[in-house]
């Protein structure tokens, strides 16, 4: 076992050696920044519209924020599907793949003629984007082990972050000067751009003596990580507590913009404060991590997520005329999400012993499953209650504490 380590160590440091060079050190967390970005480009340039779409289409809010819910499914997942499949296929062909899928469903998307075909080929759009999620991941799992991984990760969050930010300005934007139509040949375009980067630039990051070389090899290798209780409990800790993320993430336009007034610009720029603060918890987090400890700040972030919960439910019980109460809880509980997610990461993929591709996508898929199902929750009450968000809010973290700690103390299972 210490010789395997040994040799793990020695290809990490290996891989890691051509990362040093400054040039190709950007390269890799621009163009892998953009391909983990698939998820919230996918969602948040799509979030300013929803109170155009639901006018667009005739349709009740519950309605429109289905089309998030199957984007979310579609990402969720293309993960578990993707990421087996590069385990036995490398990394770049099953990238390319879903570039091209991802493409031509955004350029669909632009023409659909009513909400269903919209909701169906958002699912489609999302297994394709799951791609980026999942290989960027893998990729990095593939150059970087223990706290250089958990760096690298804090560096690519910085870069991802950046579509959270700019994604609701640039779409609010886009529907201010034309329409929700043009949004979705804006992301055609991009996952063209994309592809050509990506093919150009990057290099294959899994040789052929690590692949598994049989795909039935690959799925049962997910199937049996499934099975390992730390690991499992681990993901689903730091998956549960995306489902009051995306709750957020769903929820938030209306809250703003329809029960405060805000307008689609004034809401864009809430966001992206929002977005930036995850940005540097995330980057704190990286910075923090070898002095208090993965575990410790993972901890730490779901008890303020737990707090920014409650104070969620006794402001969508109070309902104050003033929005300050409402942003500053989803600004600190979005904000642990970055702070939890860097070293958690870490965390979780220390526990796998399987393929980095199988466990990334069980990783991913944990948390989009859970966002796809808080989702659609938030619009229960209508557009003018703040309940179901914060109940998602607090019931995630709580949980999700919860499970990390049990998880925490599971031993880890043996390759």
């Amino acid at each position: 076992m210490q010789i395997e380590e040994k040799v793990n160590s020695a290809a990490s440091a290996s891989k890691a050696a051509a990362y040093q060079n400054k040039a190709t050190r950007a390269l890799w967390i621009v163009i892998l920044g953009m391909l983990a970005a698939f998820g919230p480009v996918c969602t948040d340039i799509y979030l300013p519209a929803l109170p155009d779409l639901s006018t667009s289409f005739k349709a009740a809010p519950t309605v429109i924020q289905l089309s998030l819910t199957a984007c979310f499914l579609g990402l969720a997942l293309g993960q578990v599907v993707i990421g087996p499949l590069s385990d036995s296929l490398g990394r770049r062909l099953p990238l390319a793949i879903s570039l091209i899928i991802f493409s031509i469903t955004s350029l669909c998307c632009a023409f659909a003629p009513n909400i269903e075909s919209l909701i169906v080929l958002r699912f489609f759009q999302g297994f394709a984007g799951a791609g980026g999620v999942v290989l960027c991941r893998s990729m990095a799992c593939d150059m970087f082990m223990g706290n250089e991984l958990t760096k690298f990760m804090a560096l690519l969050m910085t870069v991802n972050s950046l579509a959270p930010i700019l994604g609701p300005l640039l779409g609010s934007a886009i529907v201010s000067a034309f329409s929700w139509h043009w949004l979705f040949i804006f992301l055609a375009i991009w996952g063209v751009a994309l592809l050509l980067s990506s093919m150009t630039m990057l290099q294959e990051t899994l040789p052929q003596a690590k692949r598994q070389h049989r795909l039935s090899g690959a799925i049962k290798d997910m199937f049996l990580q499934l099975g390992e209780k730390r690991f499992l409990t681990l993901a689903l800790a730091l998956s549960f507590v995306m489902g009051g993320f995306f709750a957020y993430l769903a929820a938030s336009p209306f809250v703003l913009q329809v029960i405060y007034g805000f307008s689609a610009l004034e809401y864009a720029l809430i966001f992206g404060t929002n977005s930036i603060c995850i940005t540097l918890a995330s980057l704190l987090a990286g910075r923090l991590e070898r002095r208090l400890g993965g575990a410790f700040l993972v901890k730490a972030s779901f008890m303020v997520m737990i707090i920014s919960g409650a104070g969620m439910l006794v402001t969508a019980l109070w309902q104050p005329a003033s929005a300050i109460p409402a942003m500053l809880c989803m600004l600190c509980f979005v904000s642990m999400v970055g702070s939890s997610q860097t070293p958690g990461f870490g965390i979780v993929m220390a526990a796998r012993t399987k393929g980095a591709g199988a466990a990334s996508g069980i990783f991913g898929i944990l948390g989009f499953v859970f966002g796809s199902i808080t989702s659609p929750l938030v619009g229960l009450m209508g557009d003018t209650s703040m309940l179901p968000l914060a109940l998602c809010m607090l019931i995630s973290a709580v949980v999700s504490l919860v499970l990390f700690i049990l998880g925490m103390r599971m031993p880890k299972a043996q390759a």
